[in-house]
């Protein structure tokens, strides 16, 4: 059951309003002063805090300036006096949820209540739906998720080698911000045909051009009030970037052929594989688009970087197989699980996705065996990705640009250099 925490100086009118939540099916603690709050908040979970704005240590804009410098999230109502409302008022704008006028006893604040506990459970499923990593660099990431997702003013730029999960972070932000009951809309601009990317970013009215028989709705009308996903936004063409950069700058685009503009009202977040700094230094992305999509920039790591995350993300992707295929596999068993952490995995979590639905499609038992498991064997895999000898250099470098999607910032960092010896080094060998 969700908890509300009640912070109010008059026991009395404490009392009373956590009776009258109880009454109503909503567990309600109180305390008396922001220093008990403090103390309260750091032993318990809250889901949400009802504080009064005057109290006689402190005010309710202090406890929520701390809540929010200890990164707690949860929704904050200010109760106010008549009397108090200016400072009420200051207190959303300095990122209370609302206000609500004394006494609080209403059918309308249980509504606006219950709607936003309601708001907080989906959220929390919603973040349970997706795999939370353990390891030190997948646990970074998802705080800084957390952190970023409800702040929809800014774009993000997700940088991964392929198959690392790029779409699933992005997802994740959405179903973490304000937006998450809109819709999410991916786009996949590396298979997006070049004469015609502009036409399906923006939409096109009929007769626009040769074979526009009716008018095509944008992805940006599909993503209204949600989230609009580029995938491998290195991709698109020079013209395109210069439409993408004028919408992130005017908030508005024209469909192509069209005489009216249209609002564009959608969290961007982009993604790719590709070092776009490169890119731009070779003429071949936008450098003004660039920092406008960098706005605040995610790395998602390497499968092979989070060996902790191997089995239960395995086990996470076999409950999604065994649902998939009707089937009711439990587990690996330990030789196979062996042989799952001991694989480098070049393809990511991708690649780790399609070798457990094959092995649970392949399980004749309640196990899956290494019989089941297609994977080369521990001799025939690049596992060691070292520049000790200088002759086996050029093979070490392909495998490495090879096990990561020819990402070379990610086998930069798989071989244990900086990009820009990475680069000399490909210079040298004529591979760049």
């Amino acid at each position: 059951m969700e908890t509300i925490l009640i912070v109010e100086d008059d026991r009395v009118y404490a009392r009373t309003t956590a009776n009258w939540l109880v009454k109503n099916g909503i567990n309600a603690r109180y305390v008396l002063s922001v220093d008990a709050a403090k103390v309260f908040l750091e032993s318990h979970e809250v889901d949400l805090v009802l504080s009064d704005f005057r109290l006689n240590d402190s005010n309710g804009v202090e406890l929520l300036e701390w809540m929010k410098a200890q990164g707690y999230r949860m929704p904050f109502l200010i109760m106010t006096g008549y009397g108090n409302i200016p400072g009420a008022v200051e207190a959303v704008k300095k990122g209370a949820t609302d206000y609500l006028p004394k006494p609080v006893q209403t059918e309308k604040v249980l509504g606006i209540i219950r709607g936003l506990l309601d708001r907080r459970n989906r959220k929390k499923v919603a973040e349970r739906a997706f795999y939370v990593g353990k390891s030190p660099l997948a646990v970074k990431l998802q705080n800084i998720v957390r952190v970023v997702a409800p702040a929809d003013s800014l774009s993000v730029l997700i940088l991964g080698a392929s198959g690392t999960g790029k779409e699933y972070v992005a997802r994740q932000i959405h179903a973490l911000s304000g937006r998450a009951d809109a819709p999410f809309i991916a786009v996949d601009c590396g298979a997006l045909p070049k004469e015609l990317a502009a036409s399906e970013l923006f939409g096109h009215m009929k007769g626009a051009f040769t074979g526009a028989t009716e008018n095509k709705t944008s992805m940006f009308a599909l993503a209204h009030h949600g989230t609009l996903f580029l995938d491998e936004v290195g991709n698109l063409s020079m013209e395109v970037q210069m439409l993408l950069l004028r919408v992130l700058q005017e908030k508005r685009y024209r469909p192509v052929g069209g005489k009216e503009e249209v609002k564009a009202d959608i969290r961007l977040v982009a993604a790719t594989n590709e070092d776009l700094e490169r890119a731009i230094a070779e003429g071949r992305f936008r450098e003004d688009l660039f920092h406008r999509l960098n706005e605040f920039p995610l790395y998602v790591p390497l499968l092979a970087e989070c060996p902790e995350d191997i089995i239960p993300l395995a086990e996470y992707m076999l409950n999604i197989a065994n649902r998939e295929l009707g089937k009711n596999v439990k587990g690996f068993d330990r030789e196979t699980r062996k042989r799952l952490k001991a694989y480098p995995w070049p393809g990511n979590i991708r690649e780790l996705k399609g070798a457990v639905k094959r092995a649970a499609l392949l399980a004749k038992d309640d196990w899956i065996t290494s019989e089941n498991v297609d994977l080369p064997d521990k001799s025939k895999q690049a596992e060691v990705y070292t520049l000790n000898d200088e002759r086996a250099e050029r093979t070490t470098i392909l495998k490495a640009l090879e096990a990561t999607g020819n990402d070379r910032k990610a086998a930069a960092k798989l071989l244990g250099i900086s990009r820009s010896t990475l680069y000399l080094k490909l210079k040298k060998y004529r591979l760049d």
